[in-house]
């Protein structure tokens, strides 16, 4: 019997598995402080890339029982600082049925003025927002808004109970990433969004086609397939973008930032190396 509905989904639930076991494994058994910090660090990166899956289970569920889909998210929550169906109402059922209309988007980047927040206003702001925009988005919306409602609660006594039991380990295993996490998601739904004309899906994204990132967030580098077609698994986007490549203008491609780039600043740098060497 499958488990999964995609089998594209068995290495990216394994590797955040592994990472979340580290966390377990730290959290039990570290105590020094630099040594610690330096676990968040290390974590920021992968804990980044689980956002991505995470936002990708809640468009598209990564297995066929329930019940695993709800211990998924429980982990995930643990890693990026989003509870069961936050993702849900205010992504899915807001930001997605919203985002042509700034007035009522969730995940809204235009100021009072109608002129473009810059990226970190946008990302206080909306990191304030979150949660309070999914419950609203839950009124309508019932069963999803107790799902979310159960997961949050769990999720914060959890989180306060193994911090009460171990300070340390809890700030920096948990707490700061969660923090980082969900900052780092609301950043990364500007660049995707901001400034981008309104008028039609083919032109109110912005899409990275750096390889390395597509293989970090799940294709989220197509973002106009995800919006266009958001019901469609993360595997299928660059198939689907392949559809309506067409109709997408020039503006709506952006070169990936930091740290995906990384490996092309290498390969640049021996290259000029060997050049000069050549010379």
């Amino acid at each position: 019997m499958r488990v999964f509905r995609y089998n594209e989904d068995q290495l990216p639930v394994l590797c955040f598995t592994l990472i979340f076991c580290c966390d377990l494994l730290v959290y039990t058994c570290v105590d020094n402080v630099w040594a610690l910090a330096a676990w968040t660090l290390v974590g920021i990166f992968p804990k980044g890339c689980a956002c991505a899956f995470s936002h990708h289970h809640q468009h598209v569920s990564t297995f066929k029982s329930i019940w695993l889909n709800r211990a998924l998210e429980q982990m995930y929550a643990l890693q990026t600082g989003v509870a069961s169906n936050a993702w849900v109402l205010h992504h899915a059922l807001g930001h997605h049925v919203n985002y042509l209309d700034q007035a009522k988007d969730e995940s809204g980047w235009t100021d009072d003025d109608g002129s473009t927040m810059g990226w970190f206003k946008y990302t206080v702001w909306n990191t304030l927002q979150a949660y309070p925009r999914a419950w609203h988005v839950g009124r309508r919306y019932p069963s999803h808004q107790r799902v979310l409602l159960v997961s949050a609660l769990f999720i914060t006594a959890l989180v306060t109970g193994v911090t009460l039991f171990r300070p340390l380990p809890g700030l920096f295993v948990f707490i700061l990433p969660m923090l980082i996490s969900l900052f780092a998601t609301v950043y990364a739904t500007h660049g995707h969004h901001a400034g981008k004309s309104t008028d039609t899906h083919f032109v109110a994204c912005n899409n990275i086609m750096h390889g390395v990132y597509n293989i970090a967030t799940g294709n989220l580098g197509y973002h106009t397939a995800h919006h266009y077609r958001p019901g469609v698994h993360w595997s299928r986007l660059p198939a689907l973008h392949a559809t309506i490549e067409a109709k997408i203008p020039a503006d709506c491609y952006v070169p990936a930032d930091l740290p995906y780039t990384l490996g092309d600043h290498a390969k640049a740098l021996v290259s000029s190396m060997r050049r000069l060497v050549t010379f």
